[in-house]
């Protein structure tokens, strides 16, 4: 019997195949490629616009965080009740038990919640960073912007772990204050003052935030076809933008808390 060699077919065939294979993979690759080979990331973010990968991956993480940090917020608000009340142990006992049962009928509201309050975070950085690509003559397309955001927002997501770890290395007693939930990682280690709004700059500055918006350079480069400057100068803004907007809301709360 004589054999054919392979047709052109079968070989189109089996590069069809293929393209099936990396296609229902593609999700996970984009994911992981976030830290092992961001170009090849964002090459399947601009052609496959993944993002419900990791939105999923938001939203758990996202809760076990939540759960995990909220002994530390009434931690924080013992510390403080007992430095206003140091000769009324009592007293202070009796306010942290009325805290901690109304924490534990509003927890599971804020666990219900919370995956709308990230949608809605998302959603807004999503718009911001599709309306920056038009304005810097991009091509962006909405999906595009919503999958880029949504993977840089694991970095930021890895930043919040990296916060509650180094509280607990730090210890539960430095936490004096709501403002204490927040761990030094950035210049803020070196030039933290009394100025609650000068701290959130110093803050800002970050291991997790130089990556993040390095990768954000990069990923508007080449998900949107930017020129390389005009990417830069949209991470710039970005930065700018929210670090401004959280300085002022922090300034304000710092007003408005009792000292």
């Amino acid at each position: 019997m004589t054999e054919h060699p392979d047709t052109p077919h079968d070989e189109r065939n089996g590069e069809t195949s293929g393209d099936h294979s990396q296609g229902r993979n593609a999700w996970l690759e984009a994911l992981l490629g976030i830290f092992a080979s961001p170009p090849r990331s964002f090459e399947i973010i601009r052609s496959r616009k993944p993002w419900l990968a990791p939105l999923l991956l938001l939203v758990a993480g996202s809760a076990a965080l939540a759960m995990a940090s909220a002994p530390l917020g009434l931690q924080a608000m013992r510390n403080q009740l007992t430095e206003r009340m140091p000769g009324n142990p009592e007293q202070v006992d009796a306010m942290m038990a009325q805290f901690e049962q109304a924490a534990s009928a509003t927890r599971w509201l804020a666990m219900a919640t919370g995956p709308l309050q990230l949608a809605i975070a998302l959603a807004v950085q999503t718009v911001f960073v599709w309306l920056l690509a038009i304005a810097l003559q991009g091509r962006p397309r909405f999906a595009q912007s919503l999958s880029l955001v949504a993977h840089l927002a694991v970095i930021v997501h890895l930043k919040s772990w990296a916060n509650f770890l180094l509280l607990h290395v730090r210890g539960t007693d430095a936490i004096r204050s709501q403002l204490d939930l927040q761990a030094p990682m950035g210049l803020d280690l070196l030039l933290a003052g009394d100025n609650a709004t000068l701290n959130v700059v110093y803050a800002s500055i970050n291991p997790f935030t130089v990556w993040f918006l390095a990768l954000l350079g990069m990923g508007a480069a080449a998900v949107f076809e930017i020129p390389e400057r005009k990417a830069w100068l949209l991470a710039a803004i970005y930065w700018a933008t929210t670090t401004a907007f959280t300085a002022a809301t922090t300034g304000l709360a710092a007003r408005l808390m009792p000292t």
